[in-house]
């Protein structure tokens, strides 16, 4: 059976290929489609690539079981508009069959009407994505805001794409919103009976109703327009990261034995946590997986020394090109080293080669990584697999390897 995660290039964003089923005609998810431009030059290619392979296609199409957006955020969700308008645009048949689309837009999780948030919203965020910055001055975090507001449109413009298309939007949740709900978690099929399952671990219900109650009351105070940029220039505690999408991917393995996946978003780690019990998946407080996508981009504002001593994986990935927001930060991978010391060795995934990670205000960011990695090396604890610079992705597998 194959179980493999491709981490695609999408520079400062998250744009991976679940793969799984029948070694002879794998199957496909979709999570996340990167930033602007990573869907033409990237996921596009990857995906016509997986189109020679003629195993895979149903009626000359490529069937793609799932798409999920995490969130969002612009570095999240670009991507998937880009291919959604594209497909709407197009004429004769279409080269994929997407059977599910699970999104949760800002309208959606805050009931806000999307008219409104868009005329509240133009004058703040009309040239951000063309420029990825915001008027001359401005500091990194209204930069982000700025990303993060304009997502917002996207968001709403993916849910009318998918409409147009007549992609069943959240059909496995009836319609609504993707979430943990208070009656618990449950397994759903995305691979057929006995294949592979997402369990969803958030958002938590509870969480989303308490994002309602604090956004009417902070629109009340200060306006809709202020109210989305005060929230968007703090990325652990935004509405947008607060609701992020974050799954239990589970296959079966050899022997009766189960392969996991935990696959985070940009979720912040304390609520990974609570998901994960809610999920009964804590075991004396700590979860052991296959693989762990680290939250937001390995950011440590979502992280901390203790997540990675009751999350634990046998292989990490960190979807990042230091651009933007220098992610991974340093801290996050220290408190990765110190908390797996002593524990067995492990496996970090970059989707881009040290020499590519750029960042203007830590020029370090380079040495810090050469030095993580040496360190693993000297140590035996760990080893750092960097995406080579012609491929597209890094990938890993869990199962059979994938060959196309």
């Amino acid at each position: 059976m194959i179980f493999s995660l491709e981490a695609l290039k999408a520079a400062y964003g998250d744009a991976l290929l679940l793969h799984f089923g029948d070694s002879r005609a794998p199957k496909l998810a979709i999570i996340d489609g990167g930033p602007r431009g990573v869907y033409g030059a990237v996921l596009k290619p990857r995906l016509e690539a997986l189109m020679k392979n003629r195993k895979r296609l149903k009626d000359g199409r490529l069937p793609i079981r799932l798409v999920m957006v995490s969130h969002i955020d612009d570095d999240h969700v670009n991507g998937i508009l880009a291919m959604a308008n594209e497909l709407a645009d197009a004429t004769g048949q279409l080269p994929y069959q997407i059977q599910s689309l699970w999104h949760n837009s800002f309208d959606d999780i805050l009931g806000n009407a999307s008219q409104e948030m868009a005329a509240s919203l133009e004058p703040l965020v009309k040239n951000v994505l063309a420029t990825g910055t915001l008027p001359a001055g401005a500091a990194l975090r209204h930069v982000h805001a700025g990303l993060v507001m304009a997502s917002v449109g996207q968001g709403r413009d993916l849910r009318l794409a998918a409409r147009k298309l007549g992609w069943d939007l959240n059909q496995e949740f009836q319609g609504k919103l993707v979430r943990l709900p208070a009656s618990g978690p449950q397994p759903i099929p995305i691979g057929g009976p006995g294949g592979m399952t997402f369990t969803v671990l958030g958002p938590l219900e509870s969480k989303l109703q308490a994002l309602q109650k604090e956004w009417d009351k902070q629109i009340k105070k200060l306006g809709l327009a202020q109210a989305l940029a005060r929230a968007a220039e703090y990325a652990d505690t935004s509405v947008f990261n607060l609701s992020s999408i974050v799954v239990m991917a589970e296959s079966p393995g050899p022997g009766g034995t189960t392969r996991r996946m935990l696959l985070t978003g940009d979720a912040r780690g304390d609520h990974v946590l609570e998901g994960l019990e809610a999920a009964n998946l804590l075991k004396d407080g700590k979860c052991h997986v296959d693989l762990l996508k680290l939250p937001h981009h390995g950011s440590n504002r979502n992280l901390e020394r203790g997540f990675f001593e009751q999350v634990t994986a046998d292989h990490y990935v960190v979807s990042s090109n230091g651009e933007r927001f220098d992610n991974p930060d340093q801290d996050t991978l220290e408190w990765l080293a110190t908390a797996r010391r002593g524990t067995g060795p492990f496996t970090v995934y970059l989707t881009y080669p040290v020499e590519e990670f750029r960042f203007k205000k830590r020029a370090s960011i380079q040495k810090e990584l050469k030095a993580f990695i040496a360190a693993g090396k000297k140590s035996g604890a760990y080893r750092v697999v960097c995406r080579t610079p012609k491929a597209a992705s890094v990938r890993v597998d869990l199962g059979d390897p994938l060959s196309g």
